[in-house]
């Protein structure tokens, strides 16, 4: 390349960088806990109750900073009552990376961002495949991840991946994007087209599971009632009934475009194309504002609808797809895994609706929440919810996240069951030293023959903070 054009491309590219400036949403997200934020070594201890059983804690978790870079780790070990390290906390080497919390580099909110580590509601553009995911949903199967961000104004990137290890399969997803008119600043100047951004997504999972059809029923599925517990119900899968050629992949194309931004507000419209290979597609319109409807405090609403014909579901990739890719001990009525469900969305021509919300009070109450319906699913409804109260007091932290799953109708909100996921916190510093933490999670896990069961688990613990 000539000279002179290397130097006109770096021109346009630095201008197009300043041009962009921060928006209204690079400020939302939920306040971090003590453990996110002290720079040193904790050491400490404590108990884990897990679905009943008690464990003797050992608790290390150092976390520091090298120049732009984050390094956290958090290493537990857990001893029954007859001595013996719990096996589930040390199945393989690859337990050993799971001591691993985050490697980042920079922060999210910044033009160049890198995260490995677990991933907590990671989405790629606008959700409409990836919304909400988590790869550590179940705390005895979390994966170690990477997440990645690059924009440079007139281009970039974001994606992420549930697990490092290639081999054990996994969530990919890439959006690339680019802002076509920052090349053309007159352009800017007409409305419908300043910052327009479009993006394409690729999804794929290569999980062998991800890519199963198994009605949840004879001659495909055996269930087993329990003869002294009614509630109990073991189930045999015998076979598949078809397999598409793996990897699971879907492809998406979005298209968004900022209205209007000020200091105190913005808003944005936006829409997208899904398609699921071997399946379907649909089609996505939603908007989204942000704006301070007083001093203070930071609103953030969207609104969105879907349009799609038989073998299509928004939001695919969400909070609860490492536990619906494979669950192999769903009841009659559900699905054993996320393709079947995607299969048999076969009622006709439909709809669905999802909103979102985002609120912040002076920074001392902060709540974010994800509602998904669909028109011809009844019962099939999503909902995440999380709160955080990050300054009770100077040193008392609390935070709590809920998924809920299958709703059907307002009485079936809130339960603990094989259809919720939950996380809570809460953190009191008696002195700037000492951390006592109570952890709480309802999640899901795997038993030694392979079946998949709800699990709860209670962590009281106490830990020294030798701050560097």
């Amino acid at each position: 390349m000539p000279q002179k054009s290397l130097y006109i491309l770096c021109l346009l590219l630095l201008s197009s960088i300043a041009a962009r400036s921060q928006s209204l949403t690079d400020r939302l997200g939920i306040a971090h806990s003590p453990w996110e934020t002290y720079r040193g070594m904790a050491l400490g201890g404590g108990s884990t109750i897990i679905d009943g059983k008690p464990y003797f804690l050992l608790h290390a978790a150092p976390q520091f900073d090298l120049g732009p870079w984050g390094f956290g780790f958090d290493g537990n070990i857990r001893i029954d009552e007859q001595g013996h390290i719990r096996k589930e906390d040390y199945k393989d080497a690859y337990s050993l990376l799971r001591w691993i919390n985050y490697i980042s580099f920079y922060k999210p909110q910044d033009d160049f961002y890198l995260r490995i580590g677990g991933l907590e509601h990671a989405s790629i553009g606008h959700g409409t495949l990836v919304s909400d995911y988590w790869n550590g949903s179940s705390y005895d199967d979390r994966k170690i991840g990477a997440a990645a961000r690059v924009d440079l104004g007139l281009f970039g990137a974001e994606g992420l991946t549930s697990d490092i290890a290639a081999w054990r399969g996994g969530l990919t997803a890439v959006r690339p994007f680019v802002r076509p008119f920052q090349l053309l600043p007159l352009l800017t100047d007409i409305w419908i087209l300043h910052n327009l951004e479009i993006g394409v997504t690729g999804v794929v999972d290569f999980d062998t599971n991800a890519t199963k059809i198994i009605p949840n029923h004879e001659p495909w599925v055996t269930h087993f009632k329990s003869a002294t517990d009614s509630t109990f119900d073991s189930v045999v899968v015998n076979r598949d009934s078809a397999q598409i050629p793996a990897p699971l992949t879907a492809l998406g194309l979005d298209i968004t475009s900022l209205l209007w931004q000020t200091e105190k507000t913005q808003g944005r419209i936006y829409a997208d194309y899904v398609r699921f290979q071997h399946f379907n597609q649909g089609f996505i319109v939603g908007a989204r504002t942000s704006f301070y409807p007083a001093e203070n405090i930071l609103l953030d609403l969207r609104a969105e609808r879907s349009f799609y014909r038989d073998q299509f579901l928004p939001s695919y990739f969400n909070g609860f797809y490492e536990r619906d890719r494979f669950d192999d001990q769903a009841k009659p009525q559900d699905y054993i895994t996320k393709l079947t469900l995607l299969s048999d969305t076969t009622s006709g021509n439909g709809n669905g609706f999802r909103a979102g919300a985002f609120l912040n009070v002076q920074d001392e109450f902060e709540f974010q929440g994800n509602y998904l319906h669909l028109d011809n699913l009844t019962g099939k409804d999503w909902m995440e919810l999380e709160v955080a109260l990050p300054k009770i007091t100077d040193r008392i932290f609390a935070k709590a996240i809920y998924t809920r799953k299958d709703i059907n109708g307002v009485s079936d909100l809130f339960a603990l069951d094989e259809r919720s996921l939950m996380f809570a916190e809460a953190s009191y510093k008696p002195f700037n030293w000492i951390l006592v933490t109570l952890l709480s999670r309802w999640t899901f896990a795997i038993d030694d023959n392979g079946h998949l069961h709800t699990q709860s688990m209670i962590e009281p613990k106490v830990d020294v903070i030798l701050s560097l």
